[in-house]
């Protein structure tokens, strides 16, 4: 039979389709022959074809890689195996077909070496790493490195004995032996235990020269061997912590490095984000902030090959496509995660100069860097830096350079988007330069033109700043408008129709009721473009035009949109059933949650088939993409799409013996953005059902309710958040309902929701979904009171989650205590997810009687104190004075037993520097007078 394999195999070879699939059919019928991995084995033995060899390793590895497959063959066909496969390996002259080999090796060592049953794999593994011979020390490394990946855990018992080993091979640069060891480093890894932790750290120095000698020889090595700092830093931080320094020093060497590949470059700088974000305090105590700010800096100033068009500046394609992309994501990280005033002093010692240079690059990067730090250090540029930034990005918007003028514009679309309310107040110098750029591109499409380079910015820039103008925009409104229907009048692209119809929606977002005027023509225009079936080419148009006529249901009112609303479903469910795209569906269902708010109960009608479809959208694992490892050894295509029609022996499906996808040849999962964001709005979307539809949405509650929940542990961390907002508005409609059903709805899910929300507060990674847990606590206890404490230990889950956060104790905090008693200041956000945890307070209060408030009160009031004190940020002062005075509205009279705590807080707060924070502590003044039964002065 070997021979007929053999041939079978060699007609897989020749470029003739009729005779792949002759030799295709051939071979689905072999593998179902009785023997047929003996005969395979003699085939990867023997063939004088280094393919045909291949093949037959691969298969070999791909049908036994189930232990079920293995269990099967009788004990001497094993024996014959394994000791074949060794010495195959040991004679093959070809490298892929040795790499297809061993990773056959690995397949059978996840069976065998568990039991102890193959010894002679391990007496291979220290001849070959411990040979003189190049080929043969490097084949023992790959080998091992190959195991380690499919059975590390059964390796472990040697792991003492292989790294004493690994110490010579990481010095063996010349040849792939070093980069080989680093990888079976990373494997190992995340199994490494206190009694090897020492031997494993001593290996760090070695592996930083051998990726700087790699750097030199193969970059993707290089990049790929860079792989085990992130893999300690997730799983086994303290491996890392000693030799922290120089692998930062490494990262930031290479990231400036422009000698050096885009690749291993991005790698170096998203670890250096990733490090920031996960270790803040080592970079502080470290003075580690200004290295990294001026490198990353330095980067973001570098020319780019998309410069021309600038696709760095937001949207997912941008994200750690080039070293540019990978900066300003670390950037983001660092005004994150690290406290402003440590950040900020050293960035604009870079920008400012750079503003000045008069070089484009330069000042695109100024611009680039301000954008990125925006969100993270919002409170300190407002504050700060607002008026003299202003000045600068409005000369960069009027630059003639196309570089500096988007940078300037992306820059303005963040300000805007994070610095309100402070930057409305500018609206007065900006819109009118953002109109006449929009009257200029108006001017250069009416004469047959392209779309202007940076108008995704403009329009970006515009539509962030109107959306959040709200009442200030409406001296602008007739001037906008004109422009935007002018661009719609036009002969422009479909992509700039697109980004108009954006920006009238966000417009309507800050006008409301004052769009009334254009409301007709803005209807009759978008019913143009969604009743005709278009082309995929100009589907992103009817997208966009659903999304906006959403947006206008909203702010329009009832007495505006209703007579338009059921049409506006018919064209929704219509549009869903015409086109099958997850960018469709979730604008579909935003829309549906806008008409929601109109129509209220009468979406009853068309709640079945809505839905039905988003439940589906839930439970989809559509745009699931499965990521395979590297391997030369991969199988044809004929051999990989073997018809899984017929059968074997027992019935099973797979020629090659698999029910599904192999183990060990996934690398990763990950999913496709649109099916992401599919699932977030979707529940957005029922959250606004669940809140408008009333009585006529709690047939579909307790299934929404299940599906969501399983959301809560979705790997996303947006749909994590979404999924929050939804259960928690799913708990107040029906505690809101006098349904008698809504009563036991709201009996289960209470119990299950505030438990939920305590254990994500405690271990989830993304401050962003802790604080909408925190958020959901406050929510609930507002709008529900006292029920949500009747199940035992709630007081206790809610009352443990807020002083946790307050002593930072989450998982989603840094809890590093390496950076020793030196308070080294929070980042903003640490001080966000801090102020959450403070809203929580007042609403328990009004959620219980005052007397039993009082108790919790009192165990709460001195870690809320500790953060009024002048050293404290404004945020801080601000914050946790309010909640102070929101806390003794709860209190009422029994406030009086706080007063001597509570005075001195407010009258010293009273003497503030800041408004905000003398106005809250005023106000805390107030409220004690009137409940604490005393008068004060200030």
């Amino acid at each position: 039979m070997a021979t007929k394999l053999e041939d079978t195999l060699n007609k897989l070879l020749v470029a003739d389709n009729a005779v792949i699939q002759e030799g295709t059919k051939e071979l689905g019928e072999l593998l179902k022959t009785p023997g047929v991995v003996g005969e395979l084995c003699k085939v990867m033995g023997t063939s004088t074809a280094p393919q045909v060899r291949q093949y037959a390793a691969v298969i070999l590895r791909k049908r036994l890689g189930k232990s079920r497959h293995w269990i099967k063959l009788e004990p001497n066909v094993k024996d014959g195996i394994k000791e074949g496969v060794l010495q195959a390996l040991m004679r093959e002259p070809e490298s892929s077909v040795r790499n297809a080999i061993a990773q056959f090796v690995g397949v059978i060592a996840r069976h065998e070496l568990s039991a102890g049953n193959w010894p002679a794999l391990l007496q291979f593994i220290q001849q070959m790493v411990q040979s003189q011979n190049i080929q043969e020390r490097q084949l023992g490394v790959y080998v091992v490195s190959v195991v380690s990946s499919v059975a590390g855990d059964q390796l472990l018992p040697h792991l003492h004995h292989l790294l004493h080993l690994f110490s010579a091979t990481l010095e063996d640069t010349t040849s792939p032996a070093a980069f080989h060891t680093i990888q079976a480093l990373t494997n190992f890894a995340p199994l490494v235990g206190q009694e090897n932790m020492n031997e494993f750290q001593a290996l760090l120095p070695k592996v930083l020269v051998a990726i700087k000698a790699l750097l030199s020889q193969d970059e993707d090595q290089a990049a790929e061997s860079m792989e085990l700092f992130d893999v300690l830093a997730e799983c086994e931080v303290a491996l890392l912590v000693p030799h922290l320094r120089p692998v930062i020093q490494l990262c930031l060497d290479i990231s400036g490095d422009k000698n050096l590949g885009e690749t291993v470059r991005v790698k170096a700088i998203t670890f250096l984000g990733y490090i920031t974000r996960l270790k803040k305090k080592y970079i502080l105590k470290n003075k580690l902030v200004v290295p990294l700010v001026s490198a990353m800096f330095n980067v973001a100033c570098s020319e780019s090959e998309d410069d021309s068009c600038l696709g760095f500046f937001g949207g997912e394609e941008g994200e750690g496509g080039n070293p540019v992309h990978a900066a300003a994501q670390t950037l983001d990280a660092c005004a994150l995660h690290l406290p402003p005033d440590k950040l900020l002093p050293c960035l604009m010692a870079q920008v400012e100069p750079a503003l000045k240079s008069g070089n484009p690059h330069q000042v695109k990067g100024a611009y680039l860097a301000l954008a990125m730090v925006a969100e993270g250090c919002a409170d300190t540029l407002r504050h700060k830096h607002l008026h003299p930034l202003l000045q600068c990005i409005c000369h960069g918007i009027t630059s003639e350079n196309q570089l500096v003028r988007n940078s300037a514009l992306f820059a303005l679309g963040q300000f805007a988007e994070h610095l309100q309310p402070d930057i409305s107040k500018y609206h007065a110098d900006l819109l009118p330069v953002l109109f006449d750029y929009l009257t200029q591109i108006c001017v250069l499409v009416g004469k047959g033109g392209s779309d202007p380079p940076g108008v995704d910015r403009m329009f970006y820039a515009l539509e962030v700043f109107c959306e959040n103008l709200e009442g200030e925009l409406l001296p602008h409104l007739p001037a906008l408008m004109e422009r935007l229907f002018a661009v719609l009048a036009a002969p422009t692209s479909v992509h700039m129709k697109e980004l108009a119809i954006s920006a009238i929606g966000a417009t309507a977002n800050a006008a409301k009721e004052h769009m009334s005027p254009y409301f007709q023509q803005i209807v009759e225009m978008l019913k143009g473009y969604l009743t005709v079936d278009q082309a995929d080419e100009t589907m992103s148009l009817q997208v966009q035009s659903l999304d906006t006529l959403g947006q206008l249901a909203r702010c329009m009112g009832v007495e505006n949109f209703l007579v338009y609303a059921p049409d506006c479903v018919s064209l929704g469910l219509g549009l869903m059933e015409r086109k099958d795209d997850p960018d469709v569906r979730k604008t579909c269902y935003l829309l549906f949650a806008s008409l929601a708010s109109v129509m209220k109960g009468e979406m009853a009608v068309h709640l079945p088939k809505i839905m039905d479809r988003m439940m589906l959208s839930l439970r989809s694992t559509d745009g699931v993409v499965t990521h395979f490892k590297d391997d030369e050894g991969g199988l044809p295509t004929t051999i990989e799409g073997l018809s899984d029609s017929e059968e074997e022996e027992e019935g099973e499906v797979d020629l090659l013996g698999n029910e599904e996808t192999e183990d060990e040849d996934v690398a990763g999962y990950s999913v496709e953005n649109a099916f992401l964001e599919e699932k977030e709005d979707t529940c957005v979307a029922l959250r606004e059902l669940s809140l408008h539809c009333g009585d006529a949405f709690l047939p579909y509650m307790d299934k929404s309710g299940e599906e969501v929940y399983k959301m809560l542990n979705y790997p996303n961390e947006d749909v994590r958040q979404a999924a929050v907002n939804a259960m928690a508005q799913f708990v107040i409609s029906l505690s809101k309902s006098s349904a008698p059903e809504a009563a036991e709805g709201f009996k289960k899910w209470i119990q299950v929701f505030i438990p939920k929300l305590s254990e994500l507060i405690r271990t989830d990674e993304e401050r962003s979904v802790v604080m909408a847990c925190l958020e959901a606590y406050a929510e609930v206890l507002k709008e529900v009171g006292a029920p949500v404490l009747v199940p035992q230990g709630h007081l206790e889950a809610i009352i443990n989650c807020v002083r946790d956060v307050m002593e930072k104790k989450t998982m989603c905090q840094d809890m590093a205590d390496e950076a020793g008693s030196e308070d080294e200041g929070e980042a903003e956000h640490d001080e966000m997810l801090i102020e959450y945890a403070g809203e929580v307070v007042p609403s328990l209060g009004k959620a219980m009687t005052q007397d039993a408030f009082a108790t919790q009160f009192a165990q709460l009031l001195p870690l809320f104190a500790n953060k009024t004190k002048t050293s404290c940020s404004i945020a801080e002062r601000s914050f946790s004075l309010g909640t102070l005075a929101e806390s003794v509205e709860a209190l009422g009279t029994v406030s009086g037993k706080f007063v001597p705590q509570l005075l001195p807080l407010f009258q010293q707060g009273a003497y503030d520097e800041d408004d905000e924070v003398r106005s809250n502590a005023i106000y805390g003044l107030g409220v004690l007078g009137q409940h604490g039964e005393f008068r004060v002065s200030v």
